[in-house]
Parts: C-alpha cells; sequence; structure tokens
C-alpha cells in the first residue's frame, strides 16, 4: 500500500501504465503522481496551473505521452512519457470537450469521452489535432463515463443509459450499442 502525502494523492481517480511508470490522476489535488512500474517508488508530482490540470479524472499512456482528461478544465493535458513534461494543453469548444471523464489510446489516437456533453473526441496521438467529435443519441451516449481501446474498436461505457457503445477504432462509425437487462448493466 502506497501512502502518504509525499506522493500527491488527494482523490486518486484514474490510473494507467507505460510499462515503465505508472502514472496516477488526482482529481482533488489536481497533480499526476508518477511512480516507478517495478518498485512502486515516487518517481515525482507533477502539479501547477501551467498543466492545465483541473479535476483530472481520466487518464492514458500510448506509450510515448501520458494524457490526462480534466473534467473541470474541458481541456486534455498530453504529457511526456519519458520525462513528465508538459507537451501541451488542449481545450476549446471546436474539440467538444463537455466535462472529460475518461480517456483511452489505441497508439494512433486517443479518445477522451465527455460525461455531460455526451459524446467522444478523437484526437491524433502524433500531434494532438482533432480528427473528429461524435456525438448523438443514435450512439447511445447518455453520461459516457469510462472509455477503452483494444486498437480495433472503441468502448463507451454509458452511465445513465446502462449500455455501452461500441465504435470503429479506424472510422468512428458505430458497430453496435449493448443494452439489455440480460448484461446486468446498472449505472
Amino acid at each position: 500500500v502506497i501512502r502518504g502525502s509525499s506522493y500527491g494523492f488527494n482523490w486518486p481517480d484514474a490510473i494507467t501504465s507505460d510499462g515503465t511508470h505508472v502514472w496516477v490522476a488526482n482529481s482533488d489535488g489536481n497533480s499526476v503522481t508518477e511512480l516507478s512500474a517495478s518498485t512502486g517508488a515516487l518517481v515525482k508530482v507533477i502539479r501547477g496551473s501551467s498543466y492545465g490540470f483541473d479535476d483530472p479524472s481520466g487518464i492514458t499512456s500510448d506509450g510515448t505521452h501520458v494524457w490526462v482528461a480534466n473534467y473541470w478544465g474541458n481541456s486534455v493535458t498530453e504529457l511526456s512519457a519519458s520525462t513528465g513534461t508538459l507537451v501541451r494543453v488542449i481545450r476549446g469548444s471546436r474539440y467538444g470537450f463537455d466535462y472529460p471523464d475518461a480517456v483511452a489510446s489505441d497508439g494512433t489516437h486517443v479518445w477522451v469521452a465527455s460525461m455531460v456533453g455526451g459524446s467522444v473526441t478523437e484526437l491524433s496521438t502524433s500531434t494532438g489535432t482533432l480528427v473528429k467529435v461524435i456525438r448523438g443519441r443514435s450512439y447511445g451516449f447518455n453520461n459516457p463515463a469510462a472509455i477503452a481501446s483494444d486498437g480495433i474498436h472503441v468502448w463507451v461505457a454509458n452511465a445513465n443509459g446502462n449500455s455501452v457503445t461500441e465504435l470503429s477504432a479506424s472510422t468512428g462509425a458505430l458497430v453496435k450499442v449493448i443494452a439489455s437487462s440480460s448484461y446486468g448493466f446498472n449505472s
């Protein structure tokens, strides 16, 4: 068990690994903690307004970069996975961020789920540029609260929709919405 204020833990909300490091998003602490994956030792705590952290509630790594979804900040922070330095903060209405709560990467794209806005934003991992914003009830989005990708598909968990949306990772097209009481989905 890793505890202590020196780790910067203040409501740790999400966790990811790049194979070398473990990264923890601390939503109330407006920080990210970097740990050694092999020993659990503290590498550093990253905090500060220049990073754009504002309730970081989702985190993922593509191996080269660490991507942080900032819920209140309506933004995504991109960090270098090797140094923890800031690459960029991505924000603006054109990105469709409306309380982004979760983020995933398939190595080529970063997928950001915006809980309140009921949308998924696709970004390029190499440039951080906008690929597309996917929104609409036809996708089954209803408070998308979690997202994952296996490189072929993107999976979105819809908290209020009691469903999971499956998208094509290559096109963003809807594959299917899985919604049935037989799956046991309940928020």
